[in-house]
């Protein structure tokens, strides 16, 4: 027992190190303390600190393979208390790493907790209700982790323990934010968290993730500003708990706010601080893995000295082992290495694959934003030349013809010379004022307000199909009720598009437009059988044009097909859903 406690020192050593995330020093100090493990509980200790070194650096196997050893060698040394403790290290790891099918994490909770109700501690139970309340914050067992919190804070109720108190709140927030959507209460138990946090010395990490937290919560309440400003606050925080993994979560969600707000610069400048940390972290991971491997050949090296002093017979045979043993440690170690790099080009190349995405994206979307503009301005100036040629020119027609009608009708003798240009003049104000009439109804075909689409397309057709040369025919199916009247104009812009193009490069006889809605689907195919053409020498427009509406059939998640051979017609179809 003596020497149990003579070792311990150097153990609490290794542990203040871990805790203040000086992992590679508490890592050197940890081998040296390895053979200083001939007691039970000390061997539990070292591999118990092993487990934490690797927990910190994220390579969940080693330290659940580790933390299973020192739980075993607690439990043959009679201190329960510590094993059953490592079982919620052991159930956390086991749900990270989504490896159920082989280890179950129940089993490991429901262990801690009967062990918890037996000891007749109101503190251990209250303790054990929180810790696996805490394992279980997930989707899928949100509201079992809810029960488990609120029987931590009825136990507490009693107890009066504000570090308790604080686990609550805290873990309480994460479960709202995460899995419940109810940011407003997960700020309100963040915000009571906080008070008591500050009122601790040295307590740096649970003040910066508080803040991390409540910026989460503003993120998804829309307030981009504070969350940001929450943020930064935290950056400023100097912690020595994972700080790396702290790092790249501030700057993911610094990257989320960014976004939100259109400033796609410094979205992109923290995203590669994010992915910096993120590597970082991958990084750490497979040194390690190498650094595992060099002790492992090491430790056989030495092996296998010992065995040339102790059998100086085979001293040449051991040396070829040593040599060969060296040999493939060198070329394993020398293919992660190389394994590594590659992975970090691919990974560099994956990374400005992805941003360039974005860049498209940004400007594919500016690019529909400026159609739609564009459209909209159409449709207005479609709309005031109507009105002006109505309103104005038109009314100035229609009285110039009544003055010149009453002019005729005041003279008495007309011979038939200047009565024959009366009537070609007045024929002529006729035509002129019609065609007036047409242009403006034409141009002022977008208002739809009182005809509806089909409508439209019909008298549109009627009034551009030329007898004994062009017939147009409108066949329109399922359109029992209105659509919105933004996409009424957009369906009747692209047909009125499709059909000027017709009359004017296709020299058809024949043409039909088929409208269907059906399923939330609208399928337009227009057909003709002029001339056709090549789909690389697609005919030009003063409208809209083939690129404009293809763009916009796009924008409204459908589809522009167009099936033309020279000589034998046209077909475009179109679909859109609604």
């Amino acid at each position: 027992m003596g020497m149990t406690y003579a070792q311990q020192p150097g153990f609490k050593e290794v542990e203040n190190d871990i805790n203040e995330n000086k992992l590679e020093l508490a890592t050197k100090k940890l081998k040296l303390l390895e053979k200083d493990t001939a007691s039970l509980e000390n061997r539990a200790w070292y591999h118990l600190l092993k487990a934490k070194i690797y927990d910190y650096k994220y390579i969940d196997s080693l330290a659940l393979q580790n933390y299973m050893s020192a739980r075993d060698l607690y439990n043959k040394a009679g201190l329960i208390d510590k094993a059953i403790q490592i079982n919620l290290n052991i159930a956390y790891l086991i749900k990270s790493q989504k490896n159920s099918d082989k280890l179950n994490p129940e089993k490991y909770l429901n262990e801690y907790l009967d062990y918890a109700r037996k000891s007749n501690d109101s503190l251990k139970l209250a303790k054990a209700y929180i810790e696996i309340a805490s394992t279980k914050i997930s989707y899928e067992e949100s509201e079992e982790s809810y029960e488990y919190f609120q029987k931590a804070k009825q136990i507490n109720k009693r107890l009066g323990n504000k570090e308790l108190e604080s686990q609550i709140n805290n873990n309480l927030a994460a479960l709202y934010n995460d899995f419940l959507n109810e940011h407003d209460s997960a700020l309100f138990y963040l915000k009571k968290d906080l008070i008591y946090l500050k009122s601790k010395p040295n307590n740096n990490y649970d003040i910066c993730t508080n803040y991390i937290n409540q910026a989460a919560s503003y993120y998804y309440l829309g307030d981009f500003n504070t969350s940001i400003q929450l943020l930064k606050s935290a950056d400023s925080i100097p912690i020595n708990e994972y700080p790396i993994g702290i790092k790249s979560v501030i700057n993911k969600i610094l990257s989320l706010n960014y976004v939100e707000k259109n400033d796609y610069k410094k979205a992109y400048e923290t995203y590669i601080e994010y992915k910096s940390f993120e590597d970082s972290i991958s990084a750490q991971e497979q040194s390690l893995t190498i650094s595992e491997m060099e002790t492992k050949y090491q430790t056989r090296e030495t092996e296998l000295k010992n065995e040339v002093l102790t059998a100086e017979v085979k001293t040449g045979k051991i040396l070829v082992y040593i040599f060969i043993g060296l040999l493939i440690a060198s070329l394993v170690i020398g293919f992660l290495i190389i394994k590594n790099a590659r992975r970090r080009v691919y990974i560099s190349k994956q990374e400005k694959l992805i941003e360039q995405q974005k860049l498209e994206k940004a400007l594919k979307e500016f690019e529909l934003n400026s159609i739609d503009l564009m459209l909209e301005g159409q449709e207005k100036e479609r709309e005031r030349i109507a009105n002006d040629l109505h309103d104005n020119l038109g009314s100035m027609l229609a009285t110039l013809k009544m003055n010149f009608e009453h002019l005729r009708l005041r003279k008495n003798e007309i011979r038939e010379e200047e009565n024959k240009l009366y009537d070609r003049t007045d024929q002529l104000i006729e035509d002129a004022y019609q065609k007036v009439r047409t242009i403006a109804h034409a141009k002022n075909a977008g208002v739809f307000a009182n005809e509806g689409l089909i409508p439209a397309i019909r008298k549109m057709a009627g009034k551009i199909s030329i007898p004994g040369k062009l017939t147009i025919e409108v066949l329109a199916v399922g359109f029992d009720k209105r659509l919105e009247n933004k996409i009424e104009i957009a369906i009747f812009r692209m047909v009125q598009e499709l059909s000027t193009n017709i009359i004017k490069h296709s020299k058809a006889t024949e043409a039909s437009i088929q409208l269907t809605n059906h399923d939330d689907n609208i399928n337009i195919i227009i057909e003709d059988n002029g001339v056709g053409f090549k789909n690389t020498t697609a005919p030009s427009s003063d409208g809209m044009g083939l690129n404009t509406i293809t763009k916009k059939v796009e924008q409204l998640g459908g589809t522009f097909t167009i099936d033309s051979t020279p000589g034998k017609g046209t077909t475009i179809i179109i679909d859109l859903p609604i």
